[in-house]
């Protein structure tokens, strides 16, 4: 731990300094730092795939020729934030991946459709803001399912939403006031809440904002809602939010990353016909959905219990929360009785309006359950896991990796301190700037360690913790962030990469690419088909990336 004494003034005035200068300050040391006196080290240099273009098509690396009948499609789309130069708004859209008309890209691209830069969402924010929402701060989707929305910060205190080119809800806002500085994000896995961890500068305290997130009400986007539903698990396609309060943070006045999960169990929601389906063939006023989401086919949708996890990288504390009592209270409401459904149906912005305020109720606020002690926290995140294999893990400067089992916080037991306990230790690279979900599997993250340059993915099953594989390349100068792309139609693990003072972004592909829904051919990694990493390709930007947040298009 660090003995001496923090100057929370410059720490508070740090929170504040959203220049590149600033931004790179709060990232921490970067591979440089760590070697100015070593010699100097040769990385590897991952094949990358080239890319082709045929007569009226786009680019593509993998498949072809492009033909005029698309298919069954896959495209991933979100969002990339960095610090700009002058002159620019530091959030874009991008194409993570396509496949389309017999062909796979694997590049990061503009979208060919749709908008670029600045993210075409853009102009709401700075309408919301009064002409100017300030700098990105960080930004978040649901990992429980599929999100198209995320939720995005931004240092005028301003809170946003943006989705793809087909899915971006009603762009609802929220304004915090002045005093309250944002820090991090996270979403819960079915995009109910939205979790904002603050530093409040006049009373000196952390805090945890609790913002309930409405999806639906627009019946011809069939994936989500029909009605207006906050609180509920949905696709993201977002209309509303609301500020249920805050929760204050004890032995912490500087939050620095917050991570959230509930104890849902199954990601797609089936119809009546009991085939997979859309939330807007149901509805929540009439028994039979109600049935159906309490004790039928759809039992396990929606979370009645869940939890966050607080870090302070400057006061060396982690911070355990109870979300059952926001989860348990929306499940009994929605899918009990008639009379307890009516009591939603009340929406509105005040107090004792559906969604309640901890003031107006206070018994749904979350609760602190333990507060520990963990060395220079530097990221965390909550695994895909549930019931007795949910793990939350936390990344310290040194790049140990700890997981914690989380007993009763992760289930709808009581939440008992004790039951919190760090299972394991895994080494990766110093200062792991970001801890993230392997989707598709419930076992593994990916930990981004800006220090050594390093991306490793650590396995936790019945035979211990481990790292299973480690990305190291040339062309990767400063990585800070990475996320794991959705797919659907199609199997392809992608990572897209933010490479902060590389000015870029950049995919990687660690496993097979198979066109399941589109002829079944098969493509491994490298010019011959067997390296273990391939890169995709890059996308340059004019500033530096340190956030990435994308979605299945719809």
């Amino acid at each position: 731990m660090n003995a001496a004494p923090l100057d929370r003034a410059a720490i508070r005035r740090d929170l504040q300094d959203f220049s590149l200068a600033g931004l790179d300050r709060r990232l921490g040391p970067d591979y440089a730092s760590y070697r100015s006196n070593g010699p100097a080290e040769t990385l590897p240099n991952v094949w990358m795939a080239p890319s082709r273009q045929d007569p009226g098509g786009r680019r593509y690396q993998l498949g072809g020729p492009w033909v005029l009948d698309p298919g069954m499609y896959s495209s991933t789309q979100g969002q990339t934030l960095f610090a700009p130069e002058p002159g620019n708004f530091g959030v874009d859209r991008v194409t993570v991946l396509e496949w389309a008309n017999g062909c796979f890209s694997e590049r990061p691209e503009p979208p060919w459709w749709g908008g670029f830069r600045p993210e075409p969402v853009s102009q709401s924010w700075i309408n919301a803001a009064g002409g100017n929402p300030g700098s990105p701060i960080a930004m978040a989707r649901a990992m429980g399912g599929w999100a198209n929305c995320g939720v995005i910060l931004f240092s005028s205190g301003l809170v946003g939403s943006a989705g793809t080119c087909t899915a971006w809800g009603t762009n609802p806002t929220w304004q915090f006031p002045p005093g309250k500085v944002l820090t991090a994000v996270a979403v819960t896995s079915k995009s109910e809440f939205a979790l904002v961890t603050i530093c409040d500068v006049k009373s000196k305290k952390g805090q945890l904002a609790v913002l309930a997130l409405q999806g639906g009400g627009w019946s011809p986007f069939v994936h989500d809602w029909s009605d207006p539903y906050p609180c509920l698990p949905s696709t993201a396609w977002l209309s509303g939010m609301k500020l249920l309060g805050y929760i204050d943070l004890p032995g912490v006045e500087f939050p620095t990353a917050v991570a959230a999960a509930g104890n849902d169990v199954n990601r797609w929601v089936f119809g009546p016909d009991r085939n997979v389906g859309y939330l807007a063939m149901w509805n929540p006023s009439q028994q039979p959905t109600r049935d159906s989401f309490r004790t039928g086919q759809n039992a396990g949708f929606v979370s009645t219990a869940g939890y966050a996890v607080v870090i302070s990288k400057h006061e060396n504390k982690a911070v355990f929360i109870d979300l059952q009592p926001l989860f348990k209270r929306v499940s009994d409401l929605h899918f009990t009785t008639p009379e307890n459904f009516q009591k939603t149906r009340n929406l509105g912005p005040g107090p004792t309006q559906w969604p309640y305020t901890f003031d107006a109720d206070p018994a749904w606020k979350p609760a602190i359950v333990k507060v520990i002690d963990v060395p220079q926290p530097t990221a965390v995140v909550a695994s895909l896991s549930r019931g007795n294999r949910a793990r939350a893990y936390i990344a310290s400067m040194d790049g140990t990796v700890g997981g914690y089992q989380l007993g009763g916080l992760a289930n709808t037991s009581n939440a008992l301190p004790g039951q919190i306990v760090r299972v394991s230790n895994t080494q990766v690279g110093r200062n792991p700037t970001c801890l993230t979900q392997q989707k598709f599997v419930t076992d593994t993250i990916m930990a981004v360690s800006r220090g050594d340059r390093e991306i490793a993915w650590i396995k936790d099953d019945l035979a211990g913790t481990r790292v299973i594989r480690r990305l190291r390349d040339a062309r990767m100068l400063d990585p800070v962030a990475a996320e794991m792309a959705d797919t659907m139609g199609i199997e392809a693990s992608i990572i897209t990469v933010a490479d902060f003072r590389g000015r870029k972004i950049l995919n990687y592909r660690f496993g097979r690419v198979v066109f399941e829904l589109q002829g079944g051919a098969i493509f491994g990694m490298g010019p011959a088909g067997l390296d273990e990493f391939e890169c995709g390709g890059t996308l340059d930007f004019p500033g530096s990336p340190f956030c990435i947040s994308a979605t299945n298009v719809n």
